[in-house]
């Protein structure tokens, strides 16, 4: 008797190119404080931020196991903007830069072999722009150097962590990236598509081998955290991309580290099976309405109009009587 088809064996066969998501880190000090400090007379303070660090590692990579072990091939997780350089201070610039090392640590090189995951750093180009004296340039400078020595291997699955990009930056230095070849190449087919999907795909090939170094599918989803109410995408280079394909958004009410392997597999299994209300490709709508429906319909958003707290990604729920004037 054949052995029953696992979860990840189902998702691999639904996307042979390979499941890509993008993941939105947030809440990364709020996760530590309810962690570790919930009970504590102050318990925002951070005491130990290398403790905090070393807390995140783990959990980042608890992440990506869970992702992998559901048949994931890459996931890009949006690790740190190029603002926490600025916004925090100085000191707070000093920690990040020392923290954000310790994904080429030890123990995540023995973490990425045990997995066999290549990791890949993108946007990290704008810090290499700043003076050596500046600890994000010297955290630039030594992501650059581990990847140009990492023995990367064709097939194996992929975490890209996205480190302060500037998509604009990138997209700028394309063709100092790639070869003159693949220039020429990228010209004479967009000067033969005849088919805006083509000309689509050949710029996407392009410009995103171009950002990560490496080929990576279109992404499937982006997971990201609503827990303050409001909607943010801030995967910011991989969402460039994206080009108003279908692109599934999900968005936890929790610190997106808090989420567990059964809120994954979930979300996955909604993703990749279940039936989707897409748009409908017909002119119009004829036959999908009857007047009776179309009467509730009309009733119902009418309802949800009159309501300025029915609008998704408010951070706060309007009071009841709300006046614009």
């Amino acid at each position: 008797m054949a052995e029953p088809e696992s979860f990840a064996d189902r998702i691999r066969a639904r996307y042979p190119e390979g499941l890509t998501g993008l993941f939105a880190i947030g809440g990364t000090r709020t996760t530590y404080i309810l962690e570790h400090n919930r009970r504590n007379a102050n318990p925002g303070k951070i005491d130990d931020f290398q403790h905090y660090s070393d807390y995140l590692l783990e959990r980042y990579f608890d992440l990506i196991r869970i992702f992998l072990g559901f048949g994931g091939q890459n996931i890009v997780i949006t690790a740190l903007g190029y603002q926490s350089f600025y916004e925090r201070g100085p000191q707070y610039a000093q920690i990040i830069s020392r923290s954000t090392l310790s994904l080429i640590g030890d123990r995540a090189t023995a973490y990425y072999r045990a997995m066999e995951i290549d990791p890949y750093f993108l946007g990290i180009e704008p810090l290499l722009l700043l003076t050596p004296e500046n600890p994000a340039q010297v955290l630039g400078a030594k992501l650059r150097a581990f990847e140009q020595t990492w023995p990367y291997q064709s097939g194996r699955r992929k975490v890209v962590w996205e480190i302060a990009s500037i998509p604009l930056f990138t997209f700028w230095r394309a063709q100092d990236v790639m070869d003159a070849e693949a220039t020429t190449e990228l010209a004479t087919a967009i000067e033969q598509a005849h088919d805006l999907y083509a000309v689509d795909e050949v710029l996407y090939r392009y410009y995103s081998r171009a950002a990560y170094g490496v080929d990576i599918p279109m992404p499937h989803f982006y997971l990201g955290s609503n827990r303050n109410g409001d909607l943010k995408i801030r995967s910011v280079l991989p969402n460039t991309f994206i080009s108003g394909t279908a692109c599934r958004l999900f968005f936890t009410p929790y610190p997106s580290l808090m989420m567990p392997s059964e809120a994954m597999q979930a979300m996955l299994e909604d993703l990749a099976f279940s039936e989707q209300k897409l748009s409908s490709k017909q002119m119009d709508y004829r036959d999908r309405y009857t007047p009776e429906l179309a009467e509730a319909e009309y009733e119902y958003f009418s309802k949800l109009s009159e309501d300025p707290g029915s609008i998704l990604g408010l951070s706060r729920v309007p009071r009841a009587g709300f006046d614009r004037g």
